[in-house]
């Protein structure tokens, strides 16, 4: 099987295109302009970095593919513009590359987010059925980008997948909590108590793989979790036990979260970079519950997630240490 990886060069796709390689597929992995292979430099990958700029330069490679990850997102950027030109339009260009060209395509899997739908409200469970209510500009293209998908329903076998936080070895959006961890603070907002369904890579790649298989999943959309979510609490303290720390856990008020993320996008568009850290991110943080129901993608794909907190923290910890990142 050819397999199509967007945004295989990064965290996610690199862990796919290692499961897919060692499967024996043939793998095409399209970046962005100028990316390096990174992680996947050794792997007999067909690299591509046209990125998604246009159906043209997607044309011959969406024609040889039988399977399309679209991984390829922004989670960070200057401008609600960037989130729009790569999660929503550079969707939209590939899945119209797909319906006039992919005549071998037999799946489309999305890669989207919790994000897209906002935090629990009302007591209940994240779903598919959630009313949408992003509270990010990354949300929201991300929920433009499940609507283009939708919109091509009829010419495009599609499956979405939506996720919350994703850890493991090479990510480094948590990363900064082993760091402080390693020095025995951790720092949130917002409380930490508040709880949020997680997932290990290794889950991710099992749910991906899953959903390009499974007869009946075409059309339909799923959250995808380990079933037990976790607190942040629980988390930072898991941590802790693996790295031999106790943490002093602090919540900084949140008045203070504001001036530190309104700091940081001030002081990243002196440098034309993206805030790691924004008023986005920290409104997010402040919810009490990212939690959703996985049960249908388990029941429906064939997927069980196999990694809990305690063994998936373990492996994490373990490889930033060898890779000297904590």
């Amino acid at each position: 099987m050819r397999a199509l990886v967007t945004g295989g060069a990064g965290f996610v796709g690199s862990h796919l295109i290692e499961a897919l390689v060692a499967r024996g597929d043939d793998v095409v992995c399209v970046e962005r302009p100028g990316a390096g292979r990174g992680w996947i430099a050794d792997l007999p990958v067909d690299f591509r970095d046209c990125g998604l700029a246009s159906v043209p330069a997607l044309s011959e490679i969406v024609a040889g593919a039988d399977v399309v990850f679209h991984l390829a997102a922004l989670t960070q950027a200057r401008t609600s513009a960037e989130f729009q030109e790569t999660n929503t339009e550079g969707t939209a260009h590939l899945v119209r590359a797909v319906a006039r060209y992919g005549e071998r395509v037999q799946r489309f899997v999305l890669m989207s987010s919790l994000a897209a739908a906002g935090p629990c409200r009302n007591g209940e469970l994240l779903s598919p059925d959630t009313v949408p209510y992003p509270l990010s500009q990354y949300g929201q293209s991300k929920l433009r980008a499940e609507a283009v998908v939708h919109a091509y329903a009829d010419r495009v076998p599609a499956v979405i997948l939506r996720y919350p936080p994703v850890y493991g070895p090479r990510e480094r959006a948590l990363l900064k909590m082993f760091q402080l961890v390693r020095h025995h603070i951790a720092l949130t907002v917002g409380g930490w108590d508040r709880e949020s369904s997680l997932i290990y890579v290794g889950d991710v790649v099992a749910s991906l793989l899953a959903a390009a298989a499974a007869p009946g999943a075409v059309g339909r959309t799923y959250c995808v979790a380990h079933p037990r979510p976790v607190t942040w609490r629980e988390f930072a303290l898991a941590v802790g036990r693996v790295l031999g720390r106790v943490p002093v856990l602090v919540d900084l008020p949140r008045a203070v979260g504001w001036v530190v993320a309104g700091t940081a996008e001030a002081g990243a568009r002196l440098a034309g970079t993206a805030a790691i850290l924004n008023r986005d991110r920290v409104r997010e943080m402040m919810q009490l519950r990212w939690v959703c129901d996985a049960r249908p993608a388990q029941r429906e794909l064939g997927f069980t997630a196999r990694w809990p907190i305690d063994r998936g923290v373990a492996v994490t910890a373990a490889w930033y240490e060898e890779a000297q990142w904590v």
